[in-house]
């Protein structure tokens, strides 16, 4: 129910603005993660150890953040 004298959002308005924003906060770090991914694994430079690590670590947070898009989200938002 809405509170007419005040104006104010409903829980569910809530909700639903939380998933939205947890969707697009997790789709642009599944963007970000897959490209220092891509980019650390074709670079010569960052053949190494570290650079090993860096594209395990950013997969690792891809994998997380496609979680939190498809998964967590939906499930906020209904």
């Amino acid at each position: 129910m809405r509170d007419e004298s005040m104006g104010l959002p409903t829980l569910d308005q809530e909700r639903k603005l939380a998933a939205i924003i947890i969707f697009a906060i997790s789709l642009v770090g599944v963007c970000a993660n897959s490209l220092v991914a891509m980019f650390t694994r074709r670079l010569v430079t960052m053949n190494n150890p570290f650079g090993r690590l860096t594209a395990s670590q950013s997969t690792g947070e891809a994998v997380l953040c496609v979680i939190f898009a498809f998964y967590y989200s939906p499930m906020v938002y209904l």
